[in-house]
């Protein structure tokens, strides 16, 4: 059975604003202790494990078969007039299936989730899903939805290239019109592509 590596365990608890000092603590050993183990990344015993768990009241994820994704929550993708990226903490931990994770396509290491605000992306995509967004997916795709930045703030939407100077963002919604981005004028320089999104999910109430 592998167990988790202090980078691990600190990923995991982040969302509590655990440092090494907290986590020194809860295993009765320094903080240099701590530092040590992250810096040479050292796998902790089963012992350490349950002390952790014990002490903060968690249980960490040790499933071979799953990926840890991390959940930024204070961060939403527009589906209207844009939203400003204002905090990017991680603020807690997806779990989800390595087998949906390679059916997706998704990188393990580079996808976040985040949410959507909005409806332009209606039916598709309604205000409040959860969306996965892998940074590793860049190139742009005829018809995909990507999170993108414009002009300091964060949208979810389709892209269609037009040209190669030329790119076209598309709202699902028909109420919204599309919106040509030319990359030959100077005031629209403030664009880039965060990531593409591969999964949309909600809670049904």
């Amino acid at each position: 059975m592998r167990f988790s590596k202090v980078y691990d365990i600190l990923q995991n608890l982040t969302y509590g604003n655990v440092n090494q000092a907290e986590l020194g603590r809860a295993l009765g050993v320094s903080r240099s202790n701590i530092n040590y183990k992250k810096d040479n990344d050292i796998e902790l015993s089963e012992e350490d494990v349950k002390k952790i768990e014990t002490h903060f009241g968690v249980k960490i994820f040790q499933n071979e078969n799953c990926v840890s994704i991390p959940v930024l929550g204070n961060v939403e993708a527009s589906m209207g007039f844009g939203v400003t990226i204002y905090n990017e903490n991680q603020t807690a931990i997806y779990m989800l299936s390595r087998q949906l994770a390679h059916d997706l396509g998704i990188s393990e290491t580079q996808t976040k989730m985040i949410f959507a605000r909005g409806n332009s992306m209606q039916p598709t995509i309604l205000s409040g899903d959860s969306l996965l967004v892998d940074m590793s997916k860049l190139e742009i795709y005829d018809g995909k939805i990507y999170c993108i930045r414009k002009d300091g703030q964060l949208y979810a939407k389709r892209l269609q290239k037009i040209s190669a100077t030329q790119l076209k963002i598309i709202s699902d919604n028909k109420d919204y019109e599309p919106i040509i981005i030319d990359f030959t004028k100077e005031n629209e320089t403030d664009f880039a592509v965060i990531g593409e999104v591969r999964w949309a999910g909600r809670v049904f109430i």
